[in-house]
């Protein structure tokens, strides 16, 4: 309980008339007496309403709760959702405010409200996800008024909560709800599938301006005495196993996301994209937390990912490619794409083509390392120092190391993407679509 405005507007005369008794016993005012006289008074009779009033503040009889999502989106801003009851004898005014955990930014709040008898009222206000994992809500506060508006006191009502952060799985489910064109275009694909191309055979339909001559089917043809065409779609039911770097490298920041998040959301939206096409989809985590998820195929596997996913993080450890190779090749006997997002150096090298050709023995294998910003923006910028200079020749060097490293690995047949942590998503679906529609894959 602390005192409320009120009380300290009737103390502060108080005050003034205890300076001026002060001044006036100084000077030896002969009314400095009645001055003193004039403040115990006062004074009583301000500690008599405060006490009177703090003895009838009792706890108000409230029904509060939280509406609460049981998934929040990472970055996202989102609304939770307070319901206030006034089951009380009398009308409140109070200031409510709510207690998100530390990774939680909160808009909104505190607010003041004045509700009756027999009152509700609903409020809204907004959190911002800053860090995935588990998030934890405290109990919601109420700083309630005393009748006099002498006191405030805070009590506290329903109980703690608890929520998921997930990877900004939103474009996944504003995609569920779009056609597969509508959904490559806002990702900024540009895929152009010719028709009537493919392996597996899809359908018979009349045919149509541009469709080659090997499309038509002669049989039908005859039978319906019009030209009928074959239609082919991408094969399916293949299988997608990500190999998800969880190693101190993941750790680095080009902005407000590291790149272990950039990962994580690239990682989401291409398995939504493969699991559309019909394929499996798995995941094997290693260096740091190892957590593996079983290829399986549906929309459902997504659910499945995020609750895997929602708490990793990188970890300050270094990445063993080769051992993660073993896991795989133990894991997976059946040939699959197998797509290992990472942050590559040259020094990997080795390790990395021992990786690889374990892989590709039975599996068709994708790299793809994130490119640090910091190494593009230092070879465009302006030399102007010695420093500057330097900086920018051991960048060229390694620059030059890594294009070595990776064109070493395509000439084993790897499949390499080296892309900026902002456009890995697109970089994926990309290279996994054009695989499809070859027939390597």
């Amino acid at each position: 309980m602390r005192p409320g405005l009120r009380l300290l507007l009737l103390i502060l005369p108080a005050l003034l008339i205890a300076v001026l008794a002060a001044l006036a016993t100084i000077v030896e005012w002969p009314h400095a007496f009645q001055l003193k006289l004039v403040f115990w008074c006062w004074l009583g009779l301000v500690a008599l309403l405060a006490l009177l009033d703090a003895a009838a503040l009792r706890r108000p009889r409230f029904e509060v709760s939280r509406n609460l999502e049981p998934h929040l989106a990472l970055g996202v801003k989102q609304t939770v959702g307070i319901q206030l009851d006034n089951l009380d004898t009398r009308r409140h005014t109070l200031w409510l405010t709510d207690f998100p955990g530390p990774q939680l930014q909160l808009e909104g709040l505190p607010l003041r409200l004045e509700i009756g008898i027999n009152e509700g009222v609903e409020l809204r206000y907004a959190v911002t996800p800053l860090r995935r994992g588990q998030a934890e809500f405290g109990r919601i506060g109420c700083r309630v008024t005393s009748n006099w508006g002498l006191w405030e006191k805070n009590y506290y009502y329903g109980r703690p909560q608890q929520t998921r952060v997930y990877p900004n799985y939103k474009p996944l489910f504003r995609a569920s709800f779009v056609g597969s064109d509508q959904l490559y275009a806002d990702l900024g694909l540009q895929l152009r599938q010719r028709r009537g191309e493919g392996t597996d055979f899809h359908q018979l339909r009349d045919f149509r301006v541009g469709d080659s001559l090997r499309q038509i089917d002669w049989r039908a043809t005859a039978r319906f005495h019009k030209p009928i065409s074959r239609e082919y779609q991408e094969e399916r039911d293949q299988q997608v196993v990500f190999l998800l770097d969880c190693g101190r490298r993941m750790r680095a920041r080009d902005g407000s996301i590291s790149h272990f998040d950039h990962a994580l959301n690239a990682l989401l939206i291409s398995a939504f994209v493969a699991l559309r096409q019909g394929d499996s989809v798995g995941l094997l985590s290693f260096a740091g937390t190892s957590r593996w998820v079983a290829p399986v195929k549906g929309r459902l596997q997504i659910s499945r990912l995020l609750d895997q996913i929602y708490d990793l993080d990188s970890a300050p450890v270094a990445s063993d490619y080769i051992d993660v190779a073993q896991q795989l090749m133990a894991r997976q006997t059946r040939r699959s794409l197998i797509i290992l997002i990472s942050s590559l150096e040259p020094q990997d090298s080795d390790d990395l083509a021992i990786a690889s050709k374990l892989l590709s023995r039975h599996h068709l294998v994708m790299v793809a390392s994130m490119r640090q910003q910091v190494l593009t923006d230092t070879l465009a910028s302006n030399v102007v120092s010695i420093d500057d200079a330097l900086k920018f020749c051991e960048v060229s060097r390694h620059m030059q190391q890594q294009s070595a490293m990776y064109t070493q690995l395509r000439s084993d047949n790897i499949i390499v993407a080296d892309t900026p942590p902002a456009q890995m998503h697109s970089t994926l679906i990309n290279e996994y679509m054009a695989l499809k529609r070859s027939g390597i894959f």
